[in-house]
């Protein structure tokens, strides 16, 4: 509805193109490849995939690679060996729900027809760490939907889990839809996909409700225990990446990347024990995973800081909403 029904892609030659004048920069860490679905078009991903292997493998794979794709992934073992034979180390997936009726009313067809669970542990052991974006919200939704969110979260232990309420984007069927049954609203703010943004139309259960359940989808799962209990879960036996790059000695904002993780998360806090066992256990069983583990506990700073930015711009929100509508019940503020 946005972009038009035929998909483009770029060549192989215009990609490396593009890698070859960020190598010729200097850049050396992190490339989002930034597809609506990566898979969308196998047959010319694989294409790609087959030159992009060689042209990294001589640089010393100077680039980790990520990208997103639909849940069928894990449906191609040749696509997954592929990606990781280009250094991709993470993917990140479109889940929306694990309610199967949301799914199929908006047509994730693709994300009914096989087990969610097994798709994503499929993923995660040929070596790709999973991040996943969850909507809160549908038409028909049950209550409960925020906490069978948590639920397949930690049944599947992906470390990052992003939410969002959902929202009529401008143009597209939903809204449309909605603008004829009369339930979208004019708030006089354009429809986005931010965090901290109310669903911006009627929906089928009270607003107050999903919006308590959307907070407490981040709160609890970045409780620091249930996040690093999901990070090692992920990581333990997640297949080391065969592509090393050459050793860099750490910088001064490495070590005290170090620094802090260590600081906060094996002696200040209550995870003390857990950190340092789990960190042992992953050297031990797993050291070649070593460096993203890490990497992904660091991760857990910014989102306790995020949750509460979350939690306190989602409930101003609420409470100017009771203060316009006192009369309305189920617009309370969460406490």
């Amino acid at each position: 509805m946005l972009y038009g029904r035929k998909p483009r892609t770029k060549t192989p030659a215009q990609l490396l193109a593009e890698l070859q004048a960020l190598y010729d920069l200097g850049w050396r860490r992190s490339v989002f490849v930034v597809d609506d679905n990566f898979i969308g078009n196998k047959r010319n991903v694989k294409l790609l995939l087959h030159e992009l292997a060689p042209w990294m493998a001589e640089r010393g794979y100077p680039f980790s690679l990520s990208t997103e794709a639909s849940v069928d992934l894990a449906q191609d073992q040749e696509l997954l060996d592929l990606m990781i034979a280009c250094n991709f180390t993470a993917v990140f997936l479109g889940i929306e729900t694990p309610d199967t009726d949301s799914l199929s009313l908006t047509q994730k067809f693709q994300n009914t027809r096989n087990s969610l669970v097994e798709a994503v542990q499929t993923i995660n052991r040929t070596g790709l760490r999973v991040m996943a974006g969850f909507i809160i919200g549908f038409d028909g939704e049950k209550s409960g939907a925020g906490d069978r969110i948590i639920d397949f979260v930690e049944a599947t232990a992906i470390p990052q889990a992003l939410f969002s309420m959902l929202q009529a984007l401008p143009n597209t069927a939903l809204s449309h839809r909605l603008a004829q049954e009369g339930r979208l609203l004019d708030s006089g703010t354009e429809a986005n996909i931010h965090q901290t943004t109310l669903i911006n139309f009627v929906p089928t259960r009270p607003v107050a409700e999903i919006a308590n359940e959307y907070i407490r989808c981040f709160w609890d799962l970045y409780e620091p225990d249930r996040y690093l209990a999901r990070v090692y879960r992920h990581f333990i036996n997640m297949q080391p990446h065969p592509h090393k790059r050459k050793f860099k000695v750490p910088g001064i904002a490495d070590l005290r990347a170090l620094f802090v993780i260590c600081w906060r998360q094996g002696l200040k806090r209550n995870t003390r024990g857990q950190f340092w066992r789990q960190l042992y256990d992953i050297i031990r069983t797993n050291p070649g995973v070593f460096e993203h583990y890490l990497t992904n506990c660091a991760h857990l700073e910014h989102f306790m800081d995020y949750r509460e930015i979350v939690r306190d711009e989602i409930e101003q929100q609420l409470s100017q909403i009771a203060i316009a509508a006192p009369e309305t019940p189920e617009l309370v503020t969460l406490h």
